[in-house]
């Protein structure tokens, strides 16, 4: 049984996780994945039986002629915020969503602001949470964010604000605030089957300065004060000389963006998402530059806010492990 209150919660957590990721499961496969005794895992799920988190389903045959008990996550048992902010065409886009355990869209509306100040979110989430309880927020926003305090960011009214202090000092619930290329890049590594353990995701919208989220090792990369990633800041020219290169020849900045990549971070995957500019000719010019066998693949997606909020999904899930 458990040596500690701590090694019990572990061993909980250990079941849940294999729930969520794995939504059904029988005894058996609990047992043979998380390494946990038979009664161990016996008196787990009799808990979270007992709590509502998990519930019995239709049994299925066993090797053994016994039919095996299965079990599956209750999605119902918890509810998560998803707000992903940004700029677009001037004016401030959030979109919210609404999942549940089992990552099932319980919610979702879209807001438009001309001129965005703080209390319009905080009324944004109001609305929600009176349709839904949740209790877990994951944010996504179009800057630097260093444990919530932001700054870089497109929206102005958000400059150096700490938006997790800010939101929780006035709305009970456990906030998250990431910047929104870490949380894109997150989303693809955690819901696509990748053998790749370095990747990058890179960024050039239509009129803001470039950036990417880099993921190495299973981890993103922050740096010291979570400014990695910040491509605008590359001695390519001045903000001006690098948005007349934007509007002028995309291509050429989007290549000298991916070559310093390349040659720094040499990953194994680069997905890119740019609107203004096709793949056309995009390898055979950082090929000039860089040796083919150094090469990454390169992936040219169509869309990033559905990255962004899987990635939202995998913030708002850690953030609420260890709560029975």
């Amino acid at each position: 049984m458990y040596q500690s209150k701590g090694m019990k919660h572990v061993s909980i957590q250990k079941v849940k996780d294999f729930l969520i990721l794995n939504k059904i499961a029988t005894k058996s496969e609990i047992v043979s994945a998380t390494k946990l005794s038979a009664a161990t895992i016996t008196n787990i799920l009799k808990e979270l039986m007992d709590s509502r988190y998990i519930e019995r389903v239709e049994d299925c045959e066993s090797t053994g002629g016994r039919k095996a008990k299965r079990y599956r996550i209750r999605g119902c048992y918890m509810y998560f915020g998803l707000i992903h902010m940004q700029m677009f065409n001037h004016h401030t886009r959030i979109g919210f969503r609404i999942i549940d355990l089992d990552y099932k869209i319980v919610g979702n509306e879209e807001r438009s602001f001309d001129s965005f100040v703080f209390s319009d979110m905080l009324d944004f989430i109001r609305d929600m949470r009176d349709c839904f309880p949740f209790e877990y927020v994951a944010v996504s926003v179009p800057g630097v964010v260093d444990h919530g305090q932001i700054s870089e960011c497109d929206i102005d009214s958000l400059n150096g604000m700490n938006i997790e202090t800010a939101i929780q000092s006035v709305i009970p619930i456990h906030v998250t605030a990431e910047n929104d290329m870490n949380t894109a890049v997150l989303g693809y590594a955690h819901f696509h089957t990748i053998n790749e353990k370095n990747l990058a995701f890179i960024y050039m919208p239509d009129n803001h300065q470039t950036g990417c989220g880099l993921y190495l090792n299973d981890a993103i990369v922050y740096g010291s004060t979570h400014f990695a990633g910040e491509l605008g800041f590359l001695p390519i020219g001045t903000a001006a000389q690098q948005e007349q290169l934007r509007d002028h020849d995309p291509m050429k900045l989007l290549v000298q963006q991916a070559v310093s990549i390349i040659a720094i971070v040499n990953p194994d995957c680069i997905v890119l998402y740019t609107p203004r500019l096709k793949e056309d000719g995009f390898q055979e010019a950082v090929e000039a530059y860089i040796p083919k066998q150094h090469l990454p693949e390169f992936i040219f997606v169509d869309n990033m806010d559905e990255f962004i909020f899987k990635g939202l999904i995998t913030l708002s899930i850690e953030s609420s492990r260890f709560k029975i």
